[in-house]
């Protein structure tokens, strides 16, 4: 399942600046990220291409230019955040989605100066980069973008994730991290299918002979 969490905020608060922020400290993490920029503007108002008047009649067009893409879809009951990620981010794990305050949808809050605490539906985290209000466990200020961005992947990882460490005697391996997700899925779910392996609360500690090619 594709998770969508909201970046919102008032105007002129700084969303566009955390979500670019979150997204590239969630691509370094390597977790599969998009993004949804919610605005009030038009943004079809070129009726006089050939795909604004295809879209006119609610089939979806796309128009191809040297620069890039432009998808054309009308608004309707079905234009949803679930429907936008399930239609072009279908690969996705985390999808950001800039605004949306009156969304139900898990949101961080970016605080404007002098600003109340909102009181908007689904705030897990609030952005405050003066820093005049931490919080490590609800409020972020500047610079820690990073932390947010872990706290952002244990939701679509679990809390166990980049748990895995591989030492080669004394030494940590270096790992990405997905490498290190995939190598504990895998030594989890082989421990599972084993008789007292599925108690998976505690740490798992495994030694291989170093003899790597099995002669003595």
């Amino acid at each position: 399942m594709i998770r969508i969490v909201a970046v919102s905020g008032n105007k002129n608060s700084g969303k566009t600046m955390l979500c670019r922020k979150l997204l590239s400290e969630l691509s370094a993490l390597d977790i599969r990220v998009g993004y949804i920029k919610r605005t009030t503007d038009e943004v079809l108002s070129e009726k006089h291409t050939d795909t604004g008047s295809v879209s006119d009649m609610g089939i979806g067009a796309v128009l191809w230019g040297p620069d890039g893409l432009r998808y054309e879809l009308p608004s309707s009951e079905r234009t949803t955040p679930q429907f936008i990620s399930s239609a072009y981010f279908p690969d996705s794990e985390l999808i950001i989605h800039e605004g949306g305050k009156n969304l139900a949808l898990p949101k961080i809050w970016v605080s404007s100066e002098g600003e109340d605490t909102p009181q908007y539906p689904g705030i897990f985290m609030i952005y405050d980069r003066t820093g005049k209000n931490k919080d490590s466990r609800l409020v972020y200020c500047g610079g820690e973008e990073r932390d947010m961005a872990l706290r952002l992947a244990s939701l679509v990882r679990g809390k166990a994730y980049r748990s895995a460490k591989v030492y080669l005697g004394d030494s940590p391996l270096p790992m990405k991290d997905f490498i290190a997700d995939f190598i504990r899925g895998s030594i989890m779910g082989m421990l599972a299918s084993l008789k007292g392996g599925k108690n998976q609360d505690k740490a798992v500690r495994i030694y291989l002979d170093g003899n790597m090619d099995g002669k003595k």
